[in-house]
This record gives structure tokens, C-alpha cells and sequence, in this order.
């Protein structure tokens, strides 16, 4: 995609992912480590590696995140369609933000909210795919709220799928189909 902002909502919007970002990425991915498949601390050589492989994965669906804040633009994250399945038409939502917005309940959930909206209308609008899902620890409450009141459906449970902090946890697998997406674009269109 090229760099502009073509999908915005809510003074937030999506430009390409580009070398630039890479260090605030790692940073950010460092302090939030207990909620991603993540099991140890990046280096920089670790994420100019993931980088060059996502860049050259045309399954691999990378954005940065901006917020509008007054007359300035602030990167405050990452977001992307991961693993996309072409065949199949499906891929995974990928999201981080800035540690500091994470704190703030209410910012999370609006940066989220943003990028749950302008990553559907993507996924559906542009590259036609069916599904997209999500596979999220059940320890992440807030997270998995989110993602049921902006409508993806949970869809299972992986038992004791993830060893962290001395214990197994759960993950929630949750998705929204292209077909219930088209519903509740409608159900928001016509309370305007």
C-alpha cells in the first residue's frame, strides 16, 4: 500500500510499515512481551531480521499505526494482516501500541476499535477475503472484550496453549466472518 493515509478512523489512521518504525516496535514489543508469543527480549538485530521477512512475505500485511493529536501526527503502533491464507481467504489481526496507550483503558480501546475498523473494511473491501481471526491469552480480559463488542464471535478455545509466568493459560480464537461484517456496517450506517 502506498504511504498515505487511505484508511482513517476516529484521528487515527494507517500508513505502510517501513524501516523507521522498526526500533519503537521492538521497544514496545519488549514491554508488553507477557501478552505475545514472544519469549524473550528482541535485539535489534532480531527485528531488522523480522522485518526484511515480513517485507518479502506477500502474506504478511504490515501497517503503522498514527494518531491525530491537534495539529500533529504521532506513530503510536503497529497493525497488520498476518498469515494470510490466499486460498482459503482468510488471515490473522496483528496489533500492538505504544506501552504508555495500553495504560489508559480508554485510549486501548480506541486505538483498537480504530484498527479492528480500518483492518475489516482492508481485509474485506480490498483483498476479498472471508475471515479474519484473532488468537488471544485469556488473561487478556480488556482485549477480549473489545474484540466481542466490535462483533468477531469466539469461535474456541485452545486449552492450556501457553506457558508463561510459571503456568499454562488458555487462548481464545475469535473471528468475524466478511458476511457479518457487511451486518454490522449496515446495523452502524443506519443509525446515522
Amino acid at each position: 500500500m502506498k504511504k498515505n493515509n487511505i484508511f482513517e478512523h476516529n484521528s487515527r489512521f494507517l500508513e505502510s510499515f517501513e524501516r523507521e518504525h522498526v526500533g519503537k516496535l521492538k521497544a514496545w514489543r519488549n514491554d508488553q512481551m507477557a501478552v505475545l508469543r514472544q519469549y524473550a527480549p528482541l535485539t535489534d538485530e532480531d527485528q531488522k531480521r523480522w522485518f526484511r521477512f515480513m517485507k518479502g512475505d506477500k502474506n504478511q500485511i504490515l501497517f503503522s499505526l498514527h494518531a491525530r493529536e491537534g495539529k500533529k501526527q504521532k506513530y503510536i503502533g503497529y497493525c497488520g494482516i498476518t498469515n494470510v491464507d490466499y486460498k482459503n481467504k482468510r488471515g490473522e489481526i496483528s496489533f500492538i501500541v505504544d506501552s504508555r496507550r495500553v495504560a489508559n483503558r480508554t485510549v486501548y480501546r480506541d486505538d483498537f476499535i480504530a484498527v479492528l475498523t480500518m483492518l475489516t473494511r482492508y481485509a474485506f473491501q480490498e483483498l476479498n477475503l472471508h475471515k479474519l481471526f484473532t488468537d488471544t491469552f485469556e488473561f487478556r480480559k480488556d482485549h477480549i472484550k473489545i474484540l466481542e463488542i466490535f462483533g468477531l464471535r469466539k469461535e474456541g478455545t485452545l486449552r492450556q496453549h501457553y506457558f508463561g509466568k510459571g503456568k499454562y493459560f488458555n487462548s481464545f480464537i475469535h473471528s468475524i466472518l466478511k458476511d457479518e461484517w457487511v451486518r454490522i456496517q449496515k446495523k452502524y450506517e443506519s443509525k446515522k
